[in-house]
């Protein structure tokens, strides 16, 4: 060891090489940073040799990324990267994941037109078990969910077969409104309408034995955390989701342990499932899944509009008189119904009526309040306006950004109840810039029903009371970052109203 030591100082002392560790760590740290650069220049030298990646929004915090600009303001934060990559494609990392984001309206039809490179079926399966807790025998192993739920879901909700739904519906709206205790204090706008949507829909969808009320703090916060669970946001950031989720899931397996008359979507679910032998646990999540859709968009598009139009000069005359016109005409037209248009309105909206109006205030209110990601998982490498997109990434279809683009849109940051209005009095709206319901052959399917939920819950609403803004109660209600890329953006603020019956 003593001659090892020797000859190891004799080569220092030769070379004129520092004896000490500490003088080597200058060098030592130039020659690391050196090497790592003239890595970094040799990969990306390399990879540019053979692709184009789409670019990255640039963030000062490793794994988080983003995501602090994304819950400050997320349309301020789409609308400066669209500005700064004007091709409509790039990436942004948030919580370890990078997503790419598409907000041309062309590359979105274009990659709504190749189902078999962007599926949705990937995002589906995700959400499946990451948002609604499926197990992976219900999703992976068994074709159950693939091959009868999802078709009978779509069977059932179909124009041709929905309107014995519509028909309960319209007959339970009408039910709730009239047993409503109108309060003699103003109430929160949003507190109303949910109350009164969340009465008529799960008696619709379940019977009346499912009292959503008695869990409803738990299905607030599960619709509240559900987003960020399908942003792919690790478990950890979600507990409250996640606890909130398990309590609503077994709601559902107590209702399907007692005797109950559910509606038709509801039973096909369930008596499909049952000849599968599913778990006790799949049970409820395959009843607690075909609620949320629904409830978690559609109350929520007649709450907007209401914001929005009782705010206006006009408020809900012209909207209501637009009705009443329609309604005279159409009983005139059908005197087989008697009584008034509104105790027929699955008839009357069914008729196609004209009411250009509403129409366009109700198109108008889901282009300026949706924001629906419409995902999709990428099955081949593919080139997207030049960028190389690989096998495995997620595409984000940002809709929204669409829907407040001045290009596609006049006014596009202003609510413009007659802007789908066409020039011969008909709501015209174009599938090619309007895409509240996403597009492609995985568009929602119940956008028919939602369209007869929110006319029908609007009239009833609108012909049984009246109401006012109680302006000391009220604060500014904004379009908040809740319920981010997943249906419709949630208010902040509350508007108080004063409720008196007609």
């Amino acid at each position: 060891m003593d001659s090892l030591n020797a000859t190891i100082l004799r080569l220092l002392d030769e070379h004129r090489l520092p004896r000490a560790w500490a003088d080597w760590v200058v060098p030592a740290a130039a020659a690391s940073t050196a090497l790592v650069v003239g890595l970094g220049i040799v990969w990306h030298k390399s990879g540019n040799d053979h692709e184009r990646r789409p670019p990255v929004v640039p963030s000062w915090i490793p794994w988080w990324g983003s995501e602090w600009a994304l819950e400050r303001d997320p349309d301020a934060f789409f609308k400066a990267a669209q500005q700064q990559y004007p091709e409509g494609v790039f990436g942004v990392k948030t919580a370890g994941t990078t997503l790419y984001y598409v907000t041309s309206s062309s590359l979105i039809n274009q990659i709504y037109k190749q189902p078999k490179v962007f599926t949705i079926s990937v995002v589906q399966l995700t959400w499946g078990k990451s948002c609604f807790s499926w197990s992976e025998d219900v999703l992976r192993k068994s074709s159950t969910f693939r091959e009868e739920i999802l078709p009978a879901d779509h069977r059932n909700i179909a124009p041709k077969n929905m309107m014995p739904l519509v028909e309960s519906f319209a007959r339970n709206i009408s039910r709730v409104v009239k047993e409503y205790q109108v309060p003699r204090e103003s109430v929160s706008l949003e507190e109303f309408v949910m109350l009164l949507a969340h009465r008529a829909t799960s008696v619709t969808w379940y019977g009346p034995t499912l009292n959503i009320e008695e869990f409803y703090n738990d299905w607030k916060n599960f619709d509240e955390g559900v987003w960020k669970v399908a942003l792919m946001y690790p478990t950890w950031l979600c507990r409250r989701f996640l606890a909130s989720r398990a309590r609503v899931r077994q709601r559902f397996r107590e209702y399907m342990n007692k005797p109950h008359e559910a509606g038709q979507l509801v039973q096909e679910r369930e008596d499909i499932v049952r000849n599968a032998d599913f778990s006790e646990h799949d049970l409820g999540v395959s009843l607690m899944t075909p609620y949320w859709p629904l409830m978690a968009n559609v109350p929520w598009a007649s709450l907007w509009l209401l914001i929005y139009q009782i705010q206006r000069p006009e408020g809900f005359a012209p909207i209501i008189a637009e009705l009443d016109a329609a309604g005279e005409a159409w009983s005139a037209a059908h005197p087989e119904f008697s009584g008034p248009y509104t105790d027929h309105l699955p008839e009357f909206f069914q008729s196609q009526p004209h009411i250009p109006l509403l129409t366009s205030t109700i198109s108008e209110t889901l282009r300026f309040t949706s924001d629906s990601y419409s995902m999709r998982g990428v099955l081949e490498d593919t080139l997207l306006s030049g960028y190389t997109i690989k096998k495995g990434d997620t595409l984000v279809c940002l809709t929204r950004r669409v829907h407040r683009d001045e290009n596609e849109f006049e006014r596009a940051e202003e609510f413009v109840p007659t802007r789908f209005i066409g020039k011969y009095g008909k709501a015209t709206e174009s599938e090619y810039n309007y895409l509240p319901f996403g597009g492609g052959v995985s568009m929602c399917s119940g956008r028919f029903f939602a369209y007869y939920h929110i006319k029908i819950f609007l009239t009833t609403v609108l012909k049984n009371f009246k109401l006012e803004v109680d302006q000391k109660r009220s604060t500014p209600v904004i379009q908040s970052g809740v319920n981010r890329g997943f249906g419709l953006r949630r208010p902040k603020g509350q508007l108080y109203v004063k409720v008196n019956r007609i």
